[in-house]
């Protein structure tokens, strides 16, 4: 007997389509329940999918680069016993090109009294630039608008104009549109990347977002000579591609030192900064979770240091420990953030400061630390600049965003509209 693997048995039902990233098996190869076995992406983020039960991957249906919609059968896990399952099987079509074929799976535009078919990336790509989807020759299945399409209208429009600025900048992966309001830009900390604020982002009030990575983190390339500055050049860089112009920063831990540094600036004016417990403010780090989290090659031996980070282990994800060793085999990161670790925080040591850039930005600033925090002290809060408005979590520790995300969501909205009323 075979089970199937769905799209929205594992990425909720807020999305239109997704875009099929990575298979982490094989057909053939053995899956247990809650082992992530697919990699899906949208226009807000990537989500990893899991095995419902125990078994053999027998088919893969939707290969690496389909586009699927809500419901779509993405492959199949066969009991263990059923071995004559066990087959490859020809992989469909994703998204098939007939309309009816696959509810929900094409995003509509109205434009011109018809309906054009269009991703949901593509729509709002359309809708930044102002222009009317009806015009635009997709080359998707059907006729579908994808991204690609977007990109190629405003390359030509740049081509034919060059002395004019383009509309909007197509965003990287990771990067949501701006719009006309400023962006919320949200740095994740050490060995994470842009996925780590997918609980906190439902709750920003629909805000646009930008999601970079640090470089040697999530599929941002590695730095040879990881400074600090370098990082907030590197950070800088995808910020200004976004065509942001101003922006709201909000960084956690490694990130947190990364947002001290931008808020200085000279091309992107910084309006608040929020960080969540920052790396920068003392010595102190815990060195121990540093070795343990670089050094550990198994599930079963990451995993215990990644508890530290949670005053409450249960609020961890799912399959977190595998998903951070899937990144590091996937994009090959670890030795960059080796690196990385030995340049900023050498023998357990954290050896970059940030008071001065606290001191110097004028803007609305507030500090979050959980109380349980075992990586970082949260009495470095101590020595923060008078201006600085301070939260200490109970029962949370080194990742309140992830503990307590709701929570963490209202503080910073709270100091983004403080900045906005400035």
């Amino acid at each position: 007997m075979s089970h199937e693997i769905t799209l929205a048995g594992g990425a909720g039902e807020y999305m239109e389509s997704a875009t099929v990233v990575s298979w982490a098996v094989e057909v053939g190869d053995p899956v247990r329940a809650g082992d992530v076995v697919v990699v899906v992406e949208t226009a807000k983020a990537a989500t990893e999918i899991e095995a419902g039960r125990d078994g053999v991957l027998a088919a893969i249906l939707a290969p690496e680069g389909a586009e699927v919609g809500i419901g779509a059968v993405l492959g199949r896990v066969a009991d263990g016993l059923d071995a004559d399952e066990v087959t490859p099987v020809e992989p469909q079509p994703a998204v098939a090109e007939p309309e009816a074929a696959v509810p929900n799976a094409l995003a509509k535009a109205e434009t011109a009294g018809r309906r054009v078919g269009i991703s949901p990336l593509a729509r709002r790509l359309a809708r930044q630039a102002g222009l009317d989807p009806s015009g635009i020759a997709g080359t998707g299945p059907g006729g579908r608008i994808k991204s690609r399409d977007i990109e190629r209208v405003l390359r030509e429009r740049a081509e034919v104009a060059p002395a004019i600025a383009p509309i909007v900048a197509v965003p990287s992966p990771g990067v949501a549109g701006t719009g006309s309001a400023a962006p919320l830009v949200l740095l994740h900390g050490f060995g994470a990347n842009a996925a780590a604020w997918n609980m906190v982002r439902p709750h920003l009030d629909g805000r646009p977002v930008l999601t970079p990575e640090l470089p040697g983190h999530g599929r941002e390339p590695a730095l040879a000579s990881p400074s600090l500055e370098a990082l907030a050049e590197a950070v800088l860089g995808q910020i200004e591609d976004s065509g942001a112009r101003e922006c709201d920063l909000v960084g956690h831990s490694l990130g947190g030192a990364v947002a001290a540094v931008l808020a200085g600036n000279q091309s992107v004016r910084v309006r608040s900064l929020t960080l969540i417990a920052p790396a920068g403010l003392g010595p102190e780090i815990d060195g121990g979770f540093l070795a343990g989290f670089l050094s550990a090659r198994t599930a079963e031996s990451l995993m215990p240091w990644l508890e530290r980070l949670a005053a409450d282990p249960a609020r961890l994800p799912r399959g977190y420990a595998k998903a951070v060793l899937r990144e590091r085999e996937r994009f090959g990161v670890g030795a960059a953030q080796v690196t990385i670790a030995q340049r900023l925080f050498p023998d357990g040591t954290q050896a970059i400061r940030i008071a001065a850039d606290l001191d110097r930005f004028a803007g609305p600033l507030k500090v979050i630390w959980g109380k349980g925090d075992r990586i970082i002290p949260q009495r470095h809060q101590d020595d923060l600049p008078g201006h600085a408005a301070c939260h200490r979590l109970g029962g949370v520790g080194h990742m309140p965003y992830l503990e307590t995300p709701a929570l963490v969501a209202q503080l910073i909205i709270q100091n983004v509209r403080s900045a906005k009323a400035s």
